[in-house]
């Protein structure tokens, strides 16, 4: 301070202009100051500050870290024990829930099964009550038919006339039985079968057998009481023989052949005759089931003459038949009794209705002198026109081949049935052909009251018989022989080899072939396009659209295995044709077999003038010489005879001559020859001037044995031959063909010339083959085609050709080879010729009949064909050519039209290319020639292809085949030995049959039927 004292009293004394330049001069020194502090130290300490911020923060995000890693640590201990906690809760209660859902199932399920138990006892119990209930019935139905049999006094003697009486009667004790007195007929609906009062339905079993007989007897007497008693005056004849029109007579009718029957029946038919005639006295249908050839035709036939002859009742007798089997009917008619008169009814609607004008409606019965006795017609007139049928009263009405009406729900089955008849006769040798239920059928036919339409008979029919036939199940042999008792009365049943000792058993052979591989090919194509699903849903719908979609699915396979050309013909193939044909009708007038060669013409022609073609083109000895010919044709022309004459010595050019012995002039005129003519000449040459040695000649001591040596140097070259690999067939076709082009040239040497060229006879004999009609008078006279002469200058190739024309068609050889059914029956039939056989041969496909007549063209045998389409005339003209003409080797039949009550008697064999789906249908086709008649033994073929659907169907039919022997013979076989497949609706048996190549599928199928038939249940 006492410093700054003389500074402020400087400074006081100091002016203030001197105050400020000392202000701004401290100012200056402080900026300067401040300013070297901002741009020297500053920087520093603001790159400090921000090192110390800097670190300060990296020190904070470190820490910061750390806090989060030990606060992780630290939640992760809390977390996991929560989670324990919340796992172990969690654990605990899943536990608890499954232990009680256990607990709950386990209870539910010994529910159930304790209710199940008790249901399925209450439905034993059901069915056991049930199962008594349905024997009761069945007892009832059939004691009520014995008792029927009884009642009519023993007068059917059914057992005798088949030779094998059972004492079925006695052994049940109705024979000491008689009629009840007044009683009446008791209801089926009303009878209580639930009671254990056997007696109580014994009465009411025996009470309708009576009520049955004397409806019967009331029918017949009713019947007849409308015939005119003056007819009765006028027969000579004593009342104890109008016992016959008397049904209540009980007396055995013996009866011997009648006098009109113009043949000598059998000792069996006389035994037919006598069965239809008590069944006649009695006012009874009947079913005659003969086996198919042993005469049911004419045995029908004897029982009207029977009528005619002793009682004098001539009419009308009505013929009911299959289309197929008319004419036959009528022939056979006439033949037998002539006196009767046949009146064919069939035709369009006119001639039917002028036929009719013949029918006599006034009288009941008809004499010798009426318009007509017996009307022949077919089953599908009397349907047409069964208002006109239902107006007579027929005394006799005959239906032949009675499966016909082996379903009662069809109008042809109700049709006839309401037709007026006193009696009906229905003749069948296949009385059950897929089911009992047919011959259930053919039963309320001929007796509707007694064989009402009951469900529990028909269920027992369909249930036992079949069952036991296609399973392991056992077959009550006492009810097998009370059916068998049921049926005596009313059907008549003989089989060939009992009554007909001369008539051989026929054999039966499957044949069995291998698809080939274009079969095998169109066989998976056709499995792979089968849906199982679709399979399952069609066969367990059960509708007629299902059925007949598997149907078709079955036929496709079915066509696969017998020719594969019945989905796609190799069609003829040829090239596209450029060129003109002769277009004129003097061609059609001439005759068969004309050859005219060269008239296919080019579209291009080449025109030549006539200058040119002389002076240039053809210079020869007759052209206009000019230097240049003259020059060529002599002087430098090698060949001329004066040349030739002059170089013959020493070693000239043509010293030669002399070894050939040959003169100039010859040589000269061979020089202006060509190839061709040059070849002829020398062919001619050596075939008269040189002849082969013969070596045995040559030999000092000669051997007779022939050596094996020249044949077995000619193995190899047989082989090739008779196995057709020398054959080559096109390895490919040009898309066009033409002829060459033609030259054409307005000149007669010119045309004289071209003709000479293509027509020279000497050329065409050397070079061409056979015409065609030396070919033909050659097979006309039995000449093999290996043996007929060759081409004289042409050898025998090693390869033949398919053909040497460019159109290609199919080759017979493959066509043979595709279908391994055509190949097996190509290996039989010319055997068969061999040894003097004939052969019918049956199909389901009419187009495999026409590819049949293919082949059998081909191979030049004589045939005829009949199938649906055949008219009757024909059929007729067909069957008597074929049983008249022993020339004629094969018979091509469809089995539903030529299968049915015609006589082929004159075949040996018989081939079935294809089976039916009903093996009854087959039966009656192979019996066209295993009949009355036949001298020779009868072979069977049948075609199979191995693991097909073929197969399949062959098993099935064994089954049915099994039912008829049960039901007709008693023929029962343990269940061992019968397939395990159970009989089941035609759309699930289709079904089966598409997979038999699928256990999976078929067990699917069961599966899916059994949840069908529990659903129904449930319903109920």
């Amino acid at each position: 301070a006492p410093e700054d004292t003389p500074a402020v009293k400087k400074s006081s004394s100091m002016s203030a202009k001197d105050l400020k330049a000392v202000k701004r001069q401290y100012d200056n020194v402080y900026f300067t100051i401040w300013k070297d502090l901002s741009r020297k130290d500053a920087p520093k300490i603001h790159r400090m500050i921000q090192q110390a911020t800097q670190t300060k923060l990296t020190n904070l995000r470190k820490t910061s870290v750390l806090c989060v890693r030990e606060s992780k640590k630290w939640q992760i201990r809390t977390n996991k024990s929560q989670k324990d906690m919340q796992a172990k809760a969690r654990r605990g209660m899943r536990e608890m829930f499954s232990f009680w859902k256990r607990n709950e199932r386990e209870e539910r399920d010994l529910r159930k099964k304790a209710e199940k138990e008790a249901l399925d006892q209450a439905k034993r119990e059901e069915e056991e009550r049930e199962a008594r209930r349905q024997a009761r019935k069945l007892n009832f139905l059939i004691t009520q038919t014995e008792l029927y049999s009884h009642f009519i006094g023993r007068k059917i003697k059914t057992d005798e006339i088949e030779g094998n009486a059972t004492g079925i009667l006695g052994e049940n004790g109705h024979t000491d039985i008689a009629p009840p007195e007044n009683a009446t007929k008791t209801d089926f609906s009303q009878l209580d079968f639930d009671s254990d009062n056997e007696d109580e339905i014994h009465k009411a079993a025996a009470a309708n057998a009576q009520s049955a007989l004397l409806d019967a007897q009331n029918r017949a007497r009713e019947f007849d009481a409308k015939s005119s008693s003056s007819e009765l005056k006028q027969v000579d004849i004593d009342d104890d023989d109008l016992n016959f029109q008397n049904p209540t007579s009980l007396g055995d009718i013996t009866i011997e052949q009648p006098k009109l029957l113009s043949c000598t029946l059998k000792e069996y038919q006389v035994k037919g005759l006598n069965w239809l005639a008590n069944l006649y006295d009695q006012g009874i249908n009947g079913i005659l089931a003969d086996e198919m050839g042993l005469g049911k035709t004419v045995q029908s036939i004897s029982v009207l003459a029977y009528l005619a002859e002793t009682h004098n009742i001539w009419g009308p007798f009505l013929v009911v038949s299959p289309a197929s089997t008319l004419h036959n009917w009528q022939q056979e008619v006439a033949k037998f009794v002539p006196d009767f008169k046949v009146l064919p009814y069939w035709g369009n609607a006119k001639d039917r209705k002028v036929l009719r004008k013949f029918w006599d409606r006034k009288n009941v019965r008809y004499t010798k002198d009426s318009p007509f006795h017996v009307l022949v017609t077919s089953y599908q007139l009397v349907v047409a026109d069964i208002q006109y049928f239902q107006r007579i009263k027929w005394q006799y009405m005959i239906l032949d081949e009675a499966q016909a009406i082996k379903s009662s729900s069809s109008s042809r089955w109700k049709s006839l049935l309401g037709l007026q008849c006193r009696n009906r006769l229905l003749l069948t040798g296949t009385p059950i052909q897929n089911s009992m239920q047919e011959l259930w059928a053919l039963l309320h036919f001929i007796m509707p009251t007694l064989f009402d339409n009951h469900d529990e008979f028909s269920e027992w029919f369909s249930k036992d018989i079949e069952s036991h036939a296609q399973s392991n199940t056992e077959l009550n042999e006492q009810q097998l022989r009370r059916l068998h008792a049921l049926l005596k009365p009313f059907m008549l049943r003989r089989i060939k080899k009992n009554v007909q000792s001369e008539l051989g058993d026929k054999i039966e052979i499957d044949v069995y072939c291998n698809l080939t591989n274009r079969q095998k090919k169109l066989y998976k194509i056709l499995r792979s396009q089968i849906s199982l699903m679709d399979l399952l849903e069609k066969a367990t719908s059960g509708s007629d659209d299902s059925n007949q979609s598997l149907i078709n699915l079955v036929m496709q396979f079915r066509k696969v295995c017998n020719h594969p050309d019945l989905f796609e013909r190799d069609d003829v193939k040829s090239p596209f044709s450029f060129g003109s044909f002769a277009e004129t009708g003097s061609f059609l007038r001439e005759t068969n077999g004309l050859e005219y060669a060269y008239t296919t013409k080019n579209a291009i022609s080449y025109h030549i003038p006539k200058l040119l073609y002389r002076d240039m083109l053809s210079p020869n000895e007759n052209n206009a010489v000019d230097t240049r010919n003259n020059i060529l044709n002599h002087l430098f022309n090698i060949w001329n005879p004066e040349y030739i004459n002059d170089n013959l010595e020493g070693d000239d050019a043509f010293s030669w001559l002399r070894f050939v012995d040959s003169t100039p002039t010859e040589v000269a005129r061979v020089s202006k020859k060509n190839i061709i003519e040059r070849a002829i000449d020398a062919r001619t040459y050596c075939e008269s001037e040189l002849q082969p040695a013969d070596d045995k000649k040559f030999l000092l001591v000669t051997s007779k044995q022939e050596s094996i040596e020249p044949h077995l140097k000619e193995v190899q070259k047989t082989v090739y031959h008779d196995t057709y690999m020398n054959v080559q067939n096109h390895g490919s076709m040009d898309h066009a063909s033409a002829p060459p082009v033609d030259v054409v040239c307005h000149d007669r040497a010119f045309v004289y010339e071209k003709e000479r060229s293509l027509f020279n006879p000497k050329i065409r004999q050397a070079l061409s083959p056979l015409s065609l009609n030396t070919q033909y008078e050659l097979m006309e006279n039995g000449v093999p085609v290996s043996e007929f002469p060759k081409a004289e200058m042409l050898p025998q190739a090693l390869s033949n050709k398919a053909g040497y024309s460019s159109i290609k068609m199919p080759s017979m050889n493959r066509f043979i080879k595709d279908s391994a059914k055509l190949a097996k029956l190509d290996e039989m039939l010319p055997k068969l010729k061999a040894e003097d056989h004939r052969v019918l041969i049956y199909f389901q496909m009419t187009k495999m009949m026409d590819l049949m007549e293919e082949y059998l063209t081909y191979r030049q045998f004589k045939f005829i064909r009949l199938d649906g389409s055949s008219k009757l005339e024909d059929r007729r003209d067909l069957v008597n050519d074929w049983q008249t003409r022993p020339e004629i080797f094969v018979f091509l039949l469809s089995t539903r039209a030529g299968g049915l009550g015609i006589n082929l008697t004159a075949a040996d064999t018989v081939i079935f290319y294809d089976s039916d789906w009903n093996p009854t249908i087959d039966s009656q086709a192979m019996d066209r020639a295993h009949r009355l008649g036949q001298t020779r033994q009868v072979t069977v073929y049948r075609l199979l292809v191995r693991g097909t659907i073929e197969e399949r169907m062959r098993d099935r039919a064994k089954q049915k085949e099994h039912v008829q022997q049960v039901v007709m013979e008693g023929k029962g076989t343990s269940g061992s030995e019968q397939d395990t497949t159970s009989f089941q609706k035609p759309t699930r048996e289709v079904a089966l049959w598409l997979l038999d190549e699928d256990e999976g599928g078929a067990n699917a199928l069961k599966n899916k039927q059994l949840e069908a038939e529990e659903k129904k249940a449930k319903r109920k």
